[in-house]
C-alpha cells in the first residue's frame, strides 16, 4: 500500500491542480462572457467572479515545516544565502481551505446613456468593471498550467509503466 501511494500521490496532485485550472478557466470565460450585462437574474449587474485557490491545512503544515529545514539547511551550509530573503515571506497570503472555490465581487463602471433600459435617473448604466486583457492573461496563464499538469501526469505514467517493465 505505501508503494502504492507513492506512485499515485502525483496523480492526486495533479487532479487538483487540473481541477483549479478548470474553475479559473471557467471564470474568466464566464466574466468575458457577461462583461456587458447590465442586469442578471435578481435585478443587479453582474458580479465580477475568481477563482481562490486554497490549500489543505495539513498540506500547509508540511509545506511551512519544509521551509523551515531548508532555511535551516541553507543558514548552517553559509547564513549569506539568507541575506535579505525570506522563503516564509508570501506563506501568510495562502488561503486554508479545501480545494478551489469561487468568489463573487461586485465592482462596477458606470456609462452615460440616457436611451439605454436600465439607466438610473441621471442616465447613467451600471456594467461590471469587466478588464478584457486581464481576463485573457489570467486564461492563458490558467490553460498553461493546466498543461503542465497534463504534462506531469503523463511523465509519471510513462516512469511507471517503464519501471514495470524491468
Amino acid at each position: 500500500m505505501l508503494i502504492n501511494n507513492r506512485f499515485f500521490r502525483v496523480f492526486r496532485a495533479s487532479a487538483r491542480g487540473l481541477h483549479a485550472q478548470r474553475v479559473a478557466l471557467g471564470t474568466a470565460a464566464e466574466n468575458i462572457a457577461n462583461a456587458g450585462t447590465t442586469r442578471t437574474e435578481n435585478g443587479t449587474p453582474y458580479a465580477i467572479k475568481r477563482a481562490v485557490h486554497q490549500v489543505a491545512e495539513a498540506d500547509y503544515r508540511r509545506f511551512s515545516d519544509l521551509l523551515d529545514r531548508i532555511e535551516g539547511e541553507m543558514a548552517v551550509r553559509d547564513a549569506r544565502h539568507l541575506e535579505g530573503l525570506s522563503l516564509r515571506r508570501r506563506l501568510p497570503d495562502i488561503e486554508i481551505g479545501p480545494e478551489t472555490e469561487v468568489a463573487e465581487a461586485v465592482r462596477l463602471r458606470r456609462e452615460y446613456d440616457p436611451t439605454h433600459p436600465h439607466a438610473d435617473a441621471d442616465g447613467y448604466v451600471h456594467y461590471p468593471d469587466v478588464n478584457i486583457v486581464e481576463e485573457m492573461a489570467m486564461m492563458i496563464s490558467a490553460s498553461r498550467i493546466y498543461e503542465a499538469n497534463l504534462s506531469a501526469v503523463q511523465t509519471a505514467k510513462d516512469m511507471i509503466k517503464r519501471t514495470l517493465e524491468i
